[in-house]
């Protein structure tokens, strides 16, 4: 039996309570009338304390009272553990073993990796044993019919990750492991420092009834840290050449106080180290001065005095100067074309800034496929979409992750390619006229699209005024989405995905032809989100994240030394490197323009003839949630996942829950309790019965 208050069990010290009052028995003076006393011989009082105990029954009622109701309030409950449903034959066990960042700390991975080795040490030859190691995802060390031998092998050769702790890829592949088992015997054994952070209950993960779960802690204890957990570049413009001031933000997990070292390093050398006193349990920010912004990127770093957990003491991050998103707008040729018809559309995207956009404009008749070379957004002002090889071109930058808006004006759009219907957001209509009511506005905003949330602040911008004189009427297509719409419910803007890249078509136009829009305050901050979402712009990172994807397509800061003046498809084919050497091939967009980033350190993008240490340098750094170290009640994960609809297993070997699951569903207390009161009563009874008697 276990109590979830044994404090309340100190209280077993009041039983001595009626002991005591049976055993005190006080003398009564027994007054007795003489006429006289001078005949009586005086004699001193002694007191005499008589040792027995009297009434034994009621002392025992009295003291078994007491007893039951401390132990009412003491909660008591009974531990069941339940037996797999084989207990005989080969086993089917799979060792997960957690390799994330925080298990650096100190020597976690080596005490990991000797239990590890425990477990695999006691599996016989016709058990079937699976090592699966996990961080930000889970995967098999070794094949299906490996030997104890070939599995201590892949053990031997297994690393620690910088990525963090994540434990639902783990459960769920071993969940899939298990359940595919034909052995009688199943066993899960979760070998991890139990980090809190990486923890969340999934309740689609749970593993078949009988499956044997056991944790082997690695953690717990005090962990005092010490990490650098942001940095930010604070860029200044004025002047002739940008500056940037490097700040960090150091935390301290301590309870004493601690002393660091910090040191800033650019491009591999040290620049500047400051002295900094971290508070117990608290965090401080530390500036260095302000440095030139370099010419090219520019790998740095901050440090501070190395500690248990090592990978948390430096980030990493580059400086380089800001990068225009290239745009081409295309325009009508000849005759067709207004005078400057792209004027405004071109002038606001100039003079963007972080992003910059670098704007060129072109006709239609001119167009060539090196046109669509590095380009990242291209607007087709009022001329239907190219057909051709240089049609081809462009569907192939669509398709590879560009962005295309398309105006259609008062053109037909009968005549457009066949080829691009299937790819258009939406089917065009007539011109609709609203110069007899002063012109249509727009009256519903998707603030949460991209392109509108900048808008959705008070303050920050009002399209009530802009007035829509004509626009097309569009119908969209299967799969689209309507972020604006005028005032009579026709869209105003259809966008549609295809492929990784994204097709907007707006109904009115970009000058006042059909609308004062371009003459709103609103309009320069709403063709700068057009252009940031369609073209696929994603703000410039300093460090990215171990563990995480990076997209390709939407960095062209990253890819554009490689690509310019070259088609940035699948064809321009790119080296990225990882700090341990290992070597990937990559594209800026189509099929290989995504990548994990799996290692700590500074890797290398290189187009096919940058030399090696001359391509764009890409900082990863831990994730700062793995300088948390707050720890996991292992039973909590077992629970979680050999649990059905909250329900234990049958089958399971491990506890049918936490301590106060258990003592919630058997309620003892209440018995106790409700036995206190009936023998209090009982006593009270018995004691009433005997005061009588002795009266009498």
């Amino acid at each position: 039996m276990n109590f979830l208050a044994p404090a309340f069990l100190a209280g077993l010290a009041a039983i001595a309570v009626p002991v005591i009052i049976h055993l005190i028995n006080r003398e009564r003076k027994v007054v007795v009338e003489f006429p006289s006393l001078m005949f009586l011989e005086r004699i001193p009082y002694r007191s005499v304390r008589r040792q027995k105990i009297r009434h034994l029954l009621l002392l025992i009622l009295r003291c078994i009272a007491l007893a039951l109701l401390v132990a009412a309030f003491a909660r008591p409950f009974f531990a069941k553990r339940r037996t797999a449903v084989g207990t005989t034959g080969a086993r089917e066990v799979v060792i997960l073993l957690d390799r994330s960042a925080s298990m650096g700390y100190a020597d976690r991975w080596t005490k990991a990796r000797d239990a590890a080795r425990k477990v695999i040490g006691r599996l016989s030859s016709s058990d079937h044993g699976t090592l699966v190691l996990f961080a930000g995802d889970a995967s098999v060390a070794n094949e299906a019919t490996a030997t104890p031998e070939r599995i201590a092998a892949a053990l031997s050769v297994a690393k620690l990750s910088a990525e963090p702790t994540r434990y639902a890829p783990a459960l769920k592949l071993a969940s899939q492991i298990i359940s595919a088992s034909t052995l009688p015997r199943r066993e899960v054994v979760l070998i991890s420092d139990y980090q809190k952070v990486g923890w969340v209950n999934h309740n689609e993960i749970s593993f078949p009834p009988g499956t044997v779960v056991t944790t082997t802690d690695i953690g717990g204890g005090a962990t005092p840290n010490v990490a650098v957990a942001q940095v930010t570049t604070d860029r200044d413009s004025t002047g002739d050449r940008d500056h940037v001031t490097v700040a960090a933000r150091l935390i301290n997990t301590g309870a004493a106080p601690k002393l660091v070292t910090a040191t800033l390093a650019i491009g591999g050398r040290d620049v500047q180290t400051k002295s900094v006193n971290l508070p117990a349990s608290g965090a401080q920010q530390v500036a260095f001065t302000s440095i030139a912004v370099p010419s090219g990127a520019t790998k740095g770093a901050v440090r501070i005095t190395p500690d248990s957990l090592t990978p948390d003491d430096v980030l990493a991050f580059t400086i380089a100067p800001d990068d225009a998103v290239p745009v081409l707008v295309i325009e009508p040729s000849g005759s067709a074309a207004r005078a400057n018809q792209s004027l405004y559309l071109s002038r606001a995207l100039a003079i963007g800034d972080r992003p910059s956009f670098r704007v060129t404009e072109k006709p239609a008749d001119a167009l060539t496929p090196r046109d669509f070379d590095g380009r990242a957004l291209v607007v087709l002002d009022e001329t239907a979409p190219p057909g051709g090889a240089v049609g081809a071109r462009l569907r192939a930058l669509l398709e590879g992750g560009g962005g295309i808006v398309i105006v259609p004006g008062s053109g037909r759009v009968e005549t457009w390619p066949a080829e691009w219907r299937a790819l258009l957001p939406a089917t065009v209509g007539a011109v609709v006229d609203r110069t007899a009511d002063a012109g249509g506005t727009l009256s519903s905003l998707d603030y949460a699209h991209p392109i509108f949330e900048l808008f959705n602040a008070p303050r920050s911008g009002d399209f009530s005024t802009a007035r829509f004189y004509r626009y097309r009427a569009l119908t969209p297509q299967p799969g689209a989405t309507v972020p604006a719409r005028f005032d009579d419910g026709s869209p105003a803007m259809v966008e549609r995905s295809v492929g990784t890249g994204k097709v907007v078509m707006w109904a009115s136009t970009f000058d006042p032809y059909w609308t004062n829009l371009p003459l709103q305050p609103v309009f320069l901050p709403f063709v700068h989100q057009l252009g940031k979402h369609v073209g696929r712009y994603a703000d410039p990172r300093a460090s990215f994240i171990a563990g995480e994807v990076l997209d390709l397509s939407r960095h062209g800061e990253l890819t554009a030394p490689f690509t310019a003046g070259r088609a940035a498809d699948s064809s321009s084919e790119l080296t990225l490197e990882a700090p341990s050497g290992a070597r990937e091939r990559v594209t800026a967009t189509g099929a290989n323009h995504l990548v994990t980033l799996r290692e700590q350190g500074f890797y290398e993008l290189r187009g096919r003839t940058t030399p090696t240490g001359s391509g764009r340098p890409i900082a990863v750094n831990v994730d700062p949630a793995e300088s948390d170290l707050s720890h996991l009640d292992p039973p909590d994960v077992v629970v979680a996942v050999t649990a059905v609809d909250g329900q234990r297993q049958p089958g399971s070997d491990v506890n049918t829950g936490t301590p106060q699951d258990q003592e919630q569903r058997q309620k003892i207390w209440w018995y106790l309790l409700l036995g206190a009161v009936v023998l209090m009563a009982v006593e009270t009874v018995l004691s009433n019965r005997l005061s009588k008697a002795m009266s009498s």
